[in-house]
């Protein structure tokens, strides 16, 4: 499923917020040292700012809120999870980015578990794994980002982090700006 599937199931705003006329991804990509997803690069024009199905914030990288913005949250979330890799007795079972492969943050939901790409092979082939936010508990799909996002939202796709019923019909098509 590419971004186009999740097209289907959500509509994008009229006009994506924070996304620039220009969006100078080459120098996002030099500030992390690494090229990122195409699907990512094109949700983020799509969509902008905002939240998805009441419940998923994709980061954006021309955000100027520090909850938001990708590089700021790359820094905080990778910070934080090198210290809990070397202070927790089970720290998640993976790399941290810059380490390669390693996990690099791309969204969060509302329950603080946290939305990463795992860093590993060809950069339009990163896999998706979710972390618990209060615990070591990962989970790791084989798909890219738009992918994950439009099959979870259907329920064809369990994440068994995130509440249940997860894909229920309230949530499908739902994206706000902010």
């Amino acid at each position: 499923m590419a971004l186009s599937e999740l097209l289907k199931i959500v509509t994008p705003p009229d006009k994506p917020k924070e996304v620039p006329a220009k969006p100078n991804w080459a120098a996002v990509e030099k500030k992390l040292g690494l090229q990122l997803p195409d699907d990512y690069k094109r949700y983020v024009a799509k969509f902008g700012s905002g939240v998805l199905g009441d419940f998923v914030h994709v980061y954006n990288p021309f955000s100027r809120d520090e909850y938001t913005c990708l590089q700021k949250r790359v820094e905080k979330v990778c910070g934080m999870q090198r210290h809990f890799r070397e202070t927790e007795d089970h720290p998640v079972p993976y790399d941290i980015y810059p380490e390669s492969p390693g996990l690099l943050p791309w969204g969060q939901d509302d329950n603080g578990n946290y939305l990463f790409w795992l860093t590993r092979g060809a950069r339009n082939k990163w896999p998706v794994v979710v972390c618990a936010g209060r615990d070591n508990r990962c989970q790791l799909f084989e798909m890219g980002m738009t992918a994950f996002l439009g099959r979870t939202f259907t329920g064809e796709v369990k994440c068994k982090i995130w509440p249940k019923p997860f894909a229920v019909k309230s949530r499908r098509g739902k994206f706000e700006a902010y």
